[in-house]
């Protein structure tokens, strides 16, 4: 508690300190500041450009919560996909839900159904704006990236429907008729981690021109399974990226672009370490039965712009496929010598989605800039599952159908078969208008309308037919913004903007107490911001707060009867903190940059839920009793297993997080230059389910440490690096997970251990 409590303090210590010392002599230097750059320019100035919301603008100008990570910045930090994005941008925390589903929260906002196949995530992931639509690709890697853009807060007018959150933007390199250009990098580090990536830019005419890009990352695990006699490691990596665009300008007013990309993955999947291992070594897990994870994900989009001169119209039109296949030890113990398992051969997931979108943006630089448009989005989901729990030590997993009683094996556990559509619909428009030279105001609207269909079809049907379920609803959301450059170089905004999130139906079929459908989430959501350069633009200072006001908030919810769990809502929740982000140039070889963000929240109100850990405590005494999990006894026990929520901690929301970075630029005159980058990660303790059971559910803190060494020769294409990550090898959790069904079984999992990666990077 004291070593936590210390490094919090070191860490809102260091934030402060930048603020302080950027506001201690601001005033001074306002009067000799240039205005701050537009998009046209910003690359002369050294401002950032951000896509925003859809609109192109410089990272200052934007009045709201926005971080853009730039390719460097993602290497130094060996940032490779999601899960590794802990600590760097402000209120974002990444977690695993078993060992194939990413759970992106940002300010406590995120997806806490996420074992259920029709629940959407609250902070949405796109690609050059094309809406990742299956939470099993959020585990693909970045590949050829320009920025990474994070948009905190709800995006309810010209984003979708499900980013109650945020969103995440990964913008791609596009290529360019001017110059044949690529590059070629290759990793080596410890785990026998290898890395090849090879990029290509070829002018075809001086309208046409096509792009490529590939990785091969391969990587032997960070955890070994120990229970099959032989090695296993856990956590590995096996995986290939590829992406190739084509861009052609046959005129000055109109650009086509067809963009398509695959990431494949074929591993063993991610350590998840009971509570209970008898083993203390984190890095080793007592499982009896060997874990697999295969990914396929498929994207293709067409981007089509063409000029008026007043306003550019856009299409934008993709096609994604989806497909996951896991092998799972659901005990994640070696039992199997006690006579016990619980194994799943397969749970298996599909989406295909096909998206549209039209929008309208003004040109220019007049008073008035607008965005209209509209968006249809059609999904198609399947999820297979099949679980087997007995207690003999060498477990067949045989099956028949049609499965009748006269056939059924003792030991099939639970069967899944789910096959669901969504069909989503929206028009937005979103307009700013510039009341004064310094005062602007924003009004933006969205309409939504969301029709799902469902069909679930439980044990093959052998208990009770498929049942077939479907929901229809109308959301009407939007934004209103208003800012105040009070200089040329500092802004204030204020804003309050509601996020909507579509509700759908559980993966059950028989429940006593789960609905079968589930309500829509809905957050009003206001906040106070500012964006500030000084210096010269040497130093940055952005800085919000906000409060939410969060409604029906989806989570996995436990029913009497054994695996018929399902979706359910939270009434009422309050979220509220705050953030900070800066940068100082120290000297010109000298810079300290640094985010910190503190959160904190109430569910609101009683709400009496059925606690999954306790009902599991229940089956396991009426099982002691002689009573099997469908007997009357056992259903009725586990019915009296209830907590009331009122007061608890909403999941994922760690009281403090934050980075703190020093980089260091020296000239080494005729060999060329060197630069070195250190950075301090903390991310604070944090509840990971609304039931706030006791030490069960929380997930501890752990600070990480990771350094950078990069060498660029002078009169070189060549440049070389060192990367070490978690430098003093913390065993820090990453995450926790409970298993809402079979055998409740409670694990964790870790953060990557100790890293050291050498690269070396040609450029043409």
């Amino acid at each position: 508690m004291r070593v936590g409590l210390v490094r919090t303090r070191l860490l809102v210590g260091a934030a402060m300190a930048i603020a302080m010392t950027v506001h201690g002599v601001a005033h001074a230097e306002l009067a000799d500041e240039a205005e701050q750059a537009s998009p046209a320019d910003a690359e002369d100035t050294g401002e950032i450009v951000v896509t925003a919301e859809k609109r192109e603008t410089t990272l200052q100008k934007a009045p709201l919560a926005i971080t853009a990570l730039s390719p460097a910045a993602l290497d130094q930090s060996n940032i490779n996909q999601l899960i590794d994005m802990n600590g760097f941008v402000p209120g974002l925390t990444v977690a695993n839900s078993g060992s194939f589903v990413r759970v992106v929260s940002i300010r406590g906002i995120g997806y806490e159904a996420s074992d259920n196949l029709s629940a959407q995530p609250g902070t949405s992931f796109h690609v050059d704006g094309v809406y990742i639509a299956s939470p099993y690709a959020l585990q693909q890697d970045f590949l050829d990236l320009q920025r990474l853009e994070v948009l905190r807060g709800p995006q309810g007018t010209v984003f979708g429907q499900a980013a109650t959150g945020g969103i995440l933007n990964a913008i791609t390199v596009k290529p360019t008729t001017t110059d044949v250009e690529g590059s070629g990098e290759v990793e080596l580090g410890n785990y026998n981690f290898v890395r090849a990536t090879g990029t290509l830019n070829v002018p075809i005419s001086d309208t046409l021109a096509i792009r490529g890009a590939i990785q091969r990352y391969k990587r032997d695990g960070y955890a070994q399974q120990t229970g099959l006699g032989a090695p296993y490691g856990l956590d590995d990596a096996d995986r290939i990226s590829g992406k190739a665009t084509l861009l052609w300008t046959p005129t000055d007013n109109f650009s086509a672009q067809l963009t398509a990309q695959y990431f494949e993955a074929d591993e063993h999947g991610a350590a998840q370490k009971n509570v209970n291992d008898p083993d203390p070594d984190p890095r080793r897990i007592s499982q009896d039965y060997p874990n697999q994870y295969r990914l396929k994900f498929f994207l293709t989009y067409a981007d089509l712009r063409y000029d008026f001169g007043f306003a550019t119209l856009k299409s934008l039109t993709s096609y994604q496929r989806t497909r996951n296949y896991n092998q799972i030890d659901v005990d994640r113990l070696d039992y199997k010598t006690l006579g016990y398992y619980d194994n799943q051969p397969y749970w298996n997931n599909s989406v295909n989605a096909i998206s549209q979108e039209f929008n309208l943006s003004s040109n220019g630089n007049s008073r008035l800039s607008y965005i209209l448009g509209a968006y249809f989005l059609y999904q198609k989901l399947g999820q297979d599952i099949l679980e087997y729990v007995g207690t003999d030590q060498n477990p067949t997993y045989n099956l028949t159908l049609p499965l009748t009683f006269a056939n059924f094996p003792y030991n099939l556990n639970y069967a899944l078969n789910s096959s669901q559509k969504r069909y989503s619909y929206a028009g937005f428009a979103q307009a700013k208008y510039e009341l004064t030279d310094r005062v602007s105001a924003t009004l933006g609207l969205r309409y939504n309308h969301d029709k799902f269909d469902s069909s679930n079809s439980t044990l093959f049907n052998i208990y009770a037919p498929t049942v077939y379920a479907s929901t229809s609803e109308n959301a009407l959301t939007g934004k209103a913004e208003i800012d105040f450059q009070v200089t040329n170089t500092n802004m204030l905004y204020a804003s309050v903007s509601r996020g909507f999130k579509p509700g759908g139906v559980s993966n059950n079929s028989t429940p006593l107490l789960v609905p079968l459908t589930y309500e829509s989430e809905k957050v009003w959501a206001y906040e106070l911001g500012s964006k500030n350069r000084f210096f010269g633009g040497k130093a940055t200072l952005n800085a919000a707060a906000f409060f939410y006001d969060y409604r029906n908030l989806q989570y996995q919810m436990e029913d009497p009867v054994p695996y018929q769990g399902g979706v359910a809502n939270v009434p009422k929740t309050r979220i509220w903190g705050a953030e900070a982000e800066g940068s100082v140039q120290v000297t010109p070889s000298l810079t300290f940059d640094g985010n910190v963000t503190y959160l904190d929240g109430e569910l609101i109100g009683d709400y009496i839920t059925l606690d999954p850990s306790r009902a599991h405590q229940a089956t396991l005494d009426a099982a002691a009793l002689g009573f099997g999990p469908f007997d009357a006894y056992t259903i009725n026990l586990r019915a009296t297993q209830v907590r009331n929520t009122n007061g608890n901690k909403p999941p994922k929301l760690p009281k403090w997080q934050g980075t703190i970075g020093a980089t260091h630029m020296l000239q080494l005159g005729s060999f060329g230059s060197l630069r070195t980058h250190a950075e301090v990660i903390y991310r604070g303790k944090f509840q990971y389910r609304i039931f706030n059971d006791g030490a069960r559910d929380i997930v501890p803190h752990y600070t990480q440490v990771n350094a950078n060494i990069t060498l660029k020769p002078a009169n070189s294409r060549f440049t070389l690096a060192l990367t070490a990550t978690n430098l003093f090898d913390e065993d820090g959790i990453a995450s926790r997970y409970s298993n809402p069904f079979g055998s409740f079984t409670t694990s964790d999992m870790y953060i990557p251990p100790r890293q050291v990666i050498g690269s070396i990077k040609y450029e043409f």
